[in-house]
């Protein structure tokens, strides 16, 4: 594997600010798509699934063909523009087209939705042509999108060489090793590793207090870990993966969900000027 010494965490791009959208490229809307109720709400918990057919839809943001992601008109930090986002979009059906690996071409469909007291608008979704087995990405137009792999989540034999390469980690960043998910993708030809750590993963084991909520992306070389992303908040922030997609131009995008007990929001990671970069953050809602 090449050296990843030059890959540096890049700020939150401008990319992912709350400027108007030009009317002739606003985007594809894009929606978060989950059976696991807890990750696309504010809070910290394990959370119930839907049944089979049905899942929770969020829109989460516009992807233009370029790669350049854009803020919906309504969000915490940018109030003004959620009545008219909630007359013209949320009061509407929409249907979606999953673009991720996990239930890849079905159709979602979106009933109508309301802004509740938190400036959040998910809603309830049915789906059909897939399965989908835990959560996805779907666009309003799919035609700009192509196949990519999943994440791929190692198995204990496969993650114990990352396993060891994270113990010199302990104790300044990790408190332990143990239940930790690993996880392997490609970004623009770019291999990373994604250590993840959620509530739902130890939240009904003894003595869980004590554990860390884990979200960082590195790369091993010469059987070492090398952090290029670290979550700074392990205490009552949540990030989980909810899916890649990958644009037919050549661009891939790791994007999560986060929640911490007031709020839940997005995050997407891209590759910009051949380096690792944050380049959306955004969307969810705050009370």
């Amino acid at each position: 594997m090449s050296r990843f010494w030059g890959w540096m965490i890049l700020g939150v791009s401008a990319l992912g600010s709350s400027k108007p959208i030009p009317p002739t490229d606003e985007g594809v809307m894009l929606a978060a798509v989950s059976r696991d109720e807890s990750m696309l709400v504010g809070g910290i918990g394990s959370g119930k699934w839907t049944g089979r057919g049905t899942v929770v839809v969020e829109p989460l943001a516009r992807l233009t063909e370029s790669g350049e992601w854009k803020s919906l008109p309504c969000g915490v930090d940018h109030l003004k523009g959620c009545a008219g986002f909630a007359r013209d979009y949320l009061n509407k059906r929409h249907s979606y087209t999953v673009v991720s690996a996990d239930g890849r071409n079905a159709t979602v469909d979106s009933a109508p939705t309301t802004l509740d007291e938190c400036y959040g608008f998910n809603g309830v979704g049915t789906y059909a042509g897939a399965p989908i087995a835990k959560s996805a990405i779907a666009a309003s137009v799919a035609d700009m999108f192509a196949d990519s792999p999943p994440p791929k989540l190692l198995d204990r034999d496969e993650a114990v060489p990352i396993r060891k390469a994270l113990a010199p980690l302990i104790p300044r960043k990790l408190d332990s090793i143990q239940h930790l998910r690993l996880f392997t993708l490609r970004l623009e030809g770019r291999d990373v590793i994604v250590v993840q750590r959620v509530f739902a993963d130890f939240a009904n084991l003894p003595g869980h207090e004590s554990l860390k909520l884990i979200f960082a992306i590195g790369a091993m070389d010469q059987g070492g870990f090398h952090i290029i992303y670290w979550k700074q908040n392990t205490e009552d922030e949540d990030e989980r993966i909810l899916g890649t997609v990958r644009l037919r131009t050549g661009r891939d995008f790791l994007i999560t969900t986060v929640s911490d007990p007031e709020s839940q929001s997005f995050r997407v990671y891209g590759i910009r000027d051949g380096r690792l970069a944050l380049v959306y953050s955004g969307g969810g809602s705050s009370c």
